[in-house]
């Protein structure tokens, strides 16, 4: 029985999978299993498996013969189905894993008797390599070195602010077994929500290790954070399954204002992303949520404690007031008040994406690439076949790239405003403070 099973899910992601298995094949901790399951991959990804499992012993592969209905939950289940580990962890076959990643965790865990270890980890933006802080850092301060913590109902609200990924922990199997941890199957997507919910709550110990030790590729072409469609109110249905783990559990009382927090924060970043039709499916799939909270825990909360400017939000969808619900959701649209949004970390602009390419790629693949981007960009569709890429660069290309960069310079502008009045307003406050300070002088 190896210490450790690692858990690798793919879906066509046969350019980046090669990397991803060298970090984990790597590790410091040897004494591991490394089930690599193929979603249905139809990229190469599958060959790239075999390769791997038929040099080195430890890789077990498991391939289905077609794409799995919604998210990555048919295939981490499958994997843990067949794992034999002391410990589970879990791996997306386009990230990068430093090799003393794994036997840190794993250690931590041992020496400080946890079931549960867990680490930071760096945003990677998959256009520029650029490294930037996902957002919990804050959460982070208490824990600036390695620290176990024994769980409370205290304990367990701060850790449940954690961003919910699995693949930047180990899970002891008890926990595994005791907790029933397995990702939600079905047609939606961010299973990693409910899962992360059922380990906070069912572990006794948690080490928490500060350092950076994975990078999460953000921006690649696919990848469920890229969406912008009707899979995005999908996160949502994971509410209900949330809500009957704490009642199975006892310990609704204790956490039901931190379930109505993690809603809240879901909507603030679902509604800066949601436009056309997806408003009205948000509508309709948080109407009956937000209907399991009484008028009073609503207007507390949005008094105390609503998130990213969600309170007129959650208010209207208490009243059944669409139109001022997606009045909300146009105001908020493209604000930047959620965080980075996805397919783009801080700091990464269109302009720093083109050079990238034009250095890397050359002015004509770079065009194909700006046009397939706008496409994508403006909610439209079509698939660029191998043709395609050959073909000579159209004038769609360049017109649609300039449609893009019309959009970011609007945005520009708007975010640059609004840094001026923040501005403003600190100088203002400065003076104002400066006035009291010589007002109270003694004369």
């Amino acid at each position: 029985m190896p210490k450790l099973s690692i858990i690798v899910t793919a879906y066509n992601v046969a350019g980046y999978l090669g990397p991803c298995l060298d970090g984990i094949l790597g590790q410091t901790l040897g004494d591991i299993e490394v089930i690599v399951v193929d979603d249905g991959s139809t990229d190469g990804t599958a060959e790239i498996i075999e390769t791997r499992a038929a040099a080195d012993g430890r890789v077990r592969p498991i391939r289905f013969e077609e794409n799995t209905q919604g998210g990555v939950g048919p295939a981490a289940n499958a994997g843990l189905a067949v794992a034999t580990g002391d410990f589970i962890g879990y791996a997306d076959g386009d990230d990068l894993y430093d090799p003393q990643m794994f036997a840190t965790l794993y250690d931590a865990a041992v020496t400080h008797d946890a079931d549960l270890a867990m680490c930071r980890y760096h945003l990677m933006d998959d256009a520029t390599g650029e490294l930037t802080e996902p957002d919990e850092a804050r959460y982070w301060q208490p824990y600036r070195e390695t620290t176990a913590v024994t769980l409370d109902a205290a304990r367990r609200s701060e850790l449940l602010r954690f961003i919910a990924v699995p693949w930047r922990k180990i899970y002891r199997r008890d926990l595994v077994e005791r907790a029933g941890l397995r990702f939600p199957e079905g047609d939606h997507f961010f299973e990693d929500n409910p899962v992360h919910w059922a380990a906070v709550l069912g572990a006794q110990r948690v080490v928490m290790v500060p350092e950076r030790l994975c990078r999460h590729r953000v921006a690649r072409p696919g990848q469920t954070m890229e969406t912008a469609d009707h899979r995005l109110p999908q996160i949502f249905a994971h509410h209900d399954t949330i809500s009957d783990l704490l009642r199975r559990t006892g310990q609704e009382a204790a956490h039901r204002d931190d379930l109505l927090a993690w809603l809240a924060t879901q909507l603030a970043w679902v509604s800066a992303r949601a436009t056309g039709e997806v408003v009205r499916q948000l509508y309709d799939r948080l109407v009956p949520v937000v209907e399991q909270y009484d008028a009073e825990e609503i207007d507390r909360f949005c008094s105390d404690a609503a998130p990213f400017g969600t309170a007129p939000l959650l208010k209207a969808l208490k009243a059944r007031d669409y139109a001022r619900f997606a009045r909300g959701v146009e105001a908020r649209a493209g604000a930047g008040k959620a965080g980075p949004r996805p397919g783009r970390s801080r700091g990464t602009s269109l302009w720093a994406l083109g050079l990238y390419h034009l250095r890397h790629s050359g002015l004509r693949r770079t065009a194909r690439l700006t046009g397939r981007y706008a496409m994508e960009r403006l909610g439209r569709t079509g698939r660029a076949g191998a043709a395609e890429e050959r073909g000579a660069v159209t004038q769609k290309d360049l017109m649609m790239g300039l449609v893009v960069l019309q959009r970011e310079v609007r945005q520009l502008r708007q975010e640059v405003a609004e840094l001026r009045r923040d501005l403003a307003e600190a100088r203002g406050g400065a003076a104002e403070a400066s006035r009291t300070e010589t007002d109270d002088e003694p004369s």
